[in-house]
């Protein structure tokens, strides 16, 4: 698939900010279980979190360029958050989805 110039740099825009946003919420997701803190399973736990959380950003940066510059091309900030938070509850829904299999 060829992608425009535009699209490209759109692209590497928001891929690296929602990448940021999903590697340091991942990293502040908290720990539920005491048993993996006292045990030595807290730093594996904070790795699967950031990972999870790159899934995210990853996913959320993408979906976000494509919906921007199909429905959003004159950049209304309004229309912006709109479809930032609409992702953004979509994918926590998706991967909350994914984290109960």
């Amino acid at each position: 698939m060829h992608l425009d110039e535009n699209l490209k740099k759109d692209l590497v825009y928001y891929m690296v900010r929602w990448l940021a946003f999903g590697a340091v919420t991942g990293l502040f997701t908290p720990v539920i279980s005491h048993h993996a803190a006292t045990e030595g399973f807290l730093w594996g736990m904070k790795f699967e979190h950031f990972i999870w959380g790159l899934l995210f950003g990853a996913a959320c940066g993408y979906a976000f360029t494509l919906f921007q510059n199909r429905f959003n091309a004159k950049r209304d900030r309004k229309v912006t958050f709109s479809i930032a938070a609409a992702l953004w509850m979509g994918f926590n829904f998706a991967f909350a989805g994914m984290s109960m299999l």
